[in-house]
């Protein structure tokens, strides 16, 4: 094939997929039509709801690894999609087949061969320690005696996902004008996804974040990030230092709930002092180890905060902390888009009420995941949309939260927030001193 045969290669590609996508979306409509009827003629056997649910499920699998990735990170979109349905999403898994590692070695450069102890059948057989949609991970052996984590990209996978990612924008584009999404930014959220998509698809920007998490989370005792080895990396491959307690179970007891306030100072640290939201800090990313210590791995689903985003989250936290409700809406009204009907005094009035109604500081009594469902709710009622770089502080401790309420139902998130939300604030305050100065 020659080079000017490729651009049009792959729009057939493009416009082939375009039309069995089309296709599986026709027929699974028509069977959820018919589970609807089915239901409706004979009542029972749990309802209309399970099997709509299972439905859900089925067709995002069958449409294909893109879709089950954008699905998952949909899950976590507490500010788009009803809590019952981000549950059932939250459910989906890569199937995908381990790759062995013999597949993925053609992306290894001249650096990691020669740096890799083991070579030939045995090491091209291996299999995965972890295998995604996206990428596998390996273990392997240095000829300096380091053992490595080998991230790989799966052949092919840039190109199938960007094709796909097209096609569900101008999915969006096709369905937005409906009458049920007239008002919703349905291409905005897509694109949203498809973002979050390629920056997982990036490993320079993964290799990046590792590097400046290890740097900013130094000064956080108890926090221990991999090390990446960058001169063995490449555009596909990601080495970094093996860490043998990564499937540890976590800890109980008192070294369980040292290990979860570990893990909120990190949090705490990356976004109100380093700007940078961790938005997958799931068991499996956060690793809780006995004395308190914390391993945070994985930066591929991280978001870098603007200088207004971190202020204005940072803002809100302060005017929550102090149950400042009427401050609460107003910073929320400054960072969302309002719509042509939205009410802002009926929304002012609604966050403060939400507000005000959240009384208590410990997990015991404080539901993050209710506040920000019911945060979101009010929103959405008053046709408010926020900027997804407010959305994804939240979104990140919304993940994080299983996690401390299973090991620390009765941590104060405040106490722990306080240092940190002080520092930012403190930091902020001399800064704008100093530009006064030098303005004056």
């Amino acid at each position: 094939m020659s080079h000017a045969d490729i651009p049009a290669a792959t729009a057939v590609a493009g416009v082939v997929r375009g039309v069995r996508i089309c296709l599986v979306l026709m027929v699974r409509l028509v069977l959820l039509g018919c589970l609807a009827l089915r239901c409706s003629l004979v009542p029972g056997r749990g309802g209309f709801a399970p099997r709509r649910d299972a439905w859900l499920l089925a067709t995002v699998t069958a449409l294909g690894p893109a879709f089950v990735k954008a699905a998952q990170i949909l899950s976590t979109r507490a500010d788009v999609v009803p809590r019952h349905v981000a549950r059932v999403l939250s459910t989906l898994h890569d199937q995908v087949r381990p790759l062995p590692l013999g597949d993925a070695s053609r992306h290894f450069g001249p650096e990691l061969r020669g740096a890799l102890r083991d070579d030939g059948p045995a090491l091209a057989a291996r299999r995965p320690v972890a295998a995604g949609t996206i990428a596998c991970v390996y273990r392997a052996d240095l000829t300096d005696g380091r053992t490595v984590a080998l991230k790989v990209r799966r052949p092919g996978v840039v190109r199938q996902l960007t094709t796909d990612l097209a096609i569900m924008v101008a999915l969006a584009r096709l369905v937005a004008p409906l009458p049920p999404l007239r008002g919703v930014p349905v291409t905005d959220i897509v694109r949203q996804l498809a973002q979050s998509l390629r920056g997982q698809l990036d490993f320079h920007r993964e290799r990046r974040s590792l590097r400046f998490l290890k740097e900013n989370l130094a000064e956080v005792d108890q926090v221990r990030v991999p090390a990446v080895y960058e001169e063995l990396c490449g555009p596909d491959v990601l080495v970094m230092e093996y860490l043998d307690d990564l499937h540890r179970p976590p800890p109980e007891g008192p070294d369980g709930a040292r290990a979860v306030v570990t893990a909120l100072r990190a949090a705490y640290h990356m976004l109100f002092l380093d700007g940078l939201v961790h938005c997958d800090l799931h068991p499996g990313n956060l690793i809780c180890g006995p004395g308190g210590a914390v391993t945070i791995v994985d930066a591929g689903f991280t978001v870098r905060l603007t200088e207004h985003a971190r202020d204005r989250f940072t803002d809100f936290f302060d005017a929550m902390s102090r149950g400042d409700g009427p401050a609460c809406a107003d910073i929320v009204l400054s960072t969302a888009r309002p719509g042509r009907d939205t009410d802002t005094a009926a929304f002012r009035r609604d966050l403060a009420a939400l507000v005000d109604s959240c009384g208590g500081a410990t997990t015991a009594t404080f539901d993050l995941m209710d506040f920000a469902v019911r945060l979101f709710a009010v929103q959405r009622r008053h046709g408010l949309y926020a900027d997804p770089q407010f959305v994804f502080p939240i979104l990140s401790l919304l993940v994080l939260e299983g996690t401390v309420r299973s090991l620390g139902p009765d941590l104060d998130f405040q106490a722990v927030a306080k240092p940190y939300l002080m520092i930012a604030l403190m930091e902020r305050a001399i800064a704008a001193a100093q530009r006064k100065q030098e303005s004056g």
